[in-house]
């Protein structure tokens, strides 16, 4: 999926039009049809403000990985990163836990 399609879904999906999204980026509406329908590409910096905008990663946006992760669940991993060692371990540990009984409750729904 291209950027342009991968904007429209996230922008779709989270209900904005494009007016909305063009007044948070500061931009004309017009101008995100025309990314929409790949008729031309945004700078790297208005990339960025549009998957910031999109609550999504740039990366997830122009095509790099297709999980998209939202903002929420990308700022917890970075404060765990910053953690110390052992404190960091504990968490592990503990996600580590919660997701194996996650994985076990829908094996066995």
């Amino acid at each position: 999926m291209l950027f342009g399609q991968r904007m429209l879904s996230v922008r779709k999906r989270k209900k904005l039009s494009q007016e909305d999204l063009a007044k948070t980026l500061g931009i004309h509406a017009p101008l995100i049809g025309r990314y929409e329908r790949e008729e031309v590409k945004p700078s790297i910096e208005v990339a960025s403000n549009i998957a910031n905008a999109l609550g999504v990663s740039l990366d997830y946006l122009v095509g790099t990985v297709d999980l998209e992760l939202d903002k929420e669940v990308l700022e917890k991993i970075v404060t765990i990163q910053q953690l110390d060692t052992e404190d960091k371990q504990h968490i592990l540990t503990t996600v580590d836990a919660l997701l194996r009984d996650a994985k076990a409750r829908k094996t066995y729904k």
